[in-house]
């Protein structure tokens, strides 16, 4: 169970920063700290701030967190909690993108300790929560456990592995209270990018589509237990220096998930086969959520089928938003 012997770290009035705000996980995390009443600050690129229009401009932070100005406007709000979710996602095996990954992520969280470490009891900083990636597991057996030695197979993984090493060096060397999540397969309504959006259209406009055989397996999780994954992550006391796996805990093969779809929608045809897979593709993934569940008493709440059915009605109910 999650400890309850010490008061949760967001409460009303608690100083939270949330850098990459205008993501997708994270659209779904600043409500849940918005119901807190916590006392917030976002940080984005100034080419997503426009996601962030609800908030008044006093709370936006606009700009890298490599930016000198960026960093000591966060040492000047001086956050108890910061939730880490900036940096661009992308998987694919090119090496054309190594530059851009390393700065996103590793770098990003070295500008970012900067910030809000920059030595022992320097700032009131009392949670940090690092978002990191499944991806860091690569071809380990399954279930991945938080335990098992990183293995990255992309300049994606390698720069989301080395951020996670570098902030958990933090914490066993200097004390720094950090956290890492590691999310699997987020999907949800307000998603653009990723195969559970594609899917979703293509099977709604009833189109055909090349796909894979389908056969390789992964761990799909719904955007909202993701957020509320991420709020127990900084919430809960006596946790810091651990890392949590965030998954449904089942394993999916990629075909399945595609019929579901169609299913789903009433429509689609997938030419299973049509693509081969990518040299050196992770062919199974499944998170072991028992500590997520034992330290911060979180589970996942809604199944794929569940989740994929509301994805469908909310990309009926607004399409553009979703395109």
């Amino acid at each position: 169970m999650a400890p309850d012997r010490l008061p949760s770290l967001i409460q009303a009035g608690t100083r939270v920063l949330v850098c990459g705000g205008g993501g997708f996980i994270a659209s779904h995390l600043l409500p849940l700290l918005e119901e807190r009443r916590a006392d917030l600050r976002i940080q984005e690129l100034p080419d997503y701030a426009a996601r962030l229009e609800r908030f008044p401009q006093s709370a936006i932070l606009p700009g890298s967190l490599l930016d000198p100005d960026v960093q000591e406007a966060i040492r000047a709000f001086d956050p108890e909690v910061v939730f880490n979710l900036s940096g661009y996602t992308d998987q694919s095996h090119s090496r054309d993108n190594d530059d851009r990954q390393e700065r996103e992520h590793f770098a990003a969280a070295r500008g970012l300790a900067r910030a809000v470490f920059p030595e022992p009891g320097a700032t009131s900083l009392r949670r940090w929560v690092q978002t990191g990636s499944n991806e860091e597991y690569g071809h380990n057996p399954i279930p991945h456990r938080e335990d098992q030695a990183p293995a990255p197979v992309s300049a994606y993984s390698v720069a989301k592995a080395a951020a996670t090493l570098y902030v958990r060096m933090l914490h066993q060397s200097q004390g720094c209270p950090v956290v890492v999540v590691r999310p699997f397969v987020v999907y949800g309504p307000g998603q653009s990018r990723g195969l559970v959006p594609f899917a979703v259209r293509a099977a709604l406009e009833d189109r055909a589509f090349d796909t894979t055989e389908g056969t390789q397996c992964r761990d799909f999780v719904y955007v909202e237990d993701i957020a509320r994954g991420f709020l127990a992550a900084g919430d809960t006391p006596g946790v810091d220096g651990e890392i949590f796996n965030l998954g449904s805990g089942v394993e999916t093969p990629i075909r399945e998930l595609l019929k579901t779809c169609c299913r789903l929608a009433g429509g689609g045809r997938p030419n299973f086969g049509a693509i081969p897979l990518r040299e050196g593709e992770i062919l199974r993934m499944q998170a072991d959520i028992t500590k997520a569940g034992r330290l911060l008493g979180w589970q996942p709440e809604v199944s794929l089928e569940e989740g994929l059915q509301r994805m469908i009605e909310a990309f009926r109910s607004a399409p553009a938003a979703s395109s």
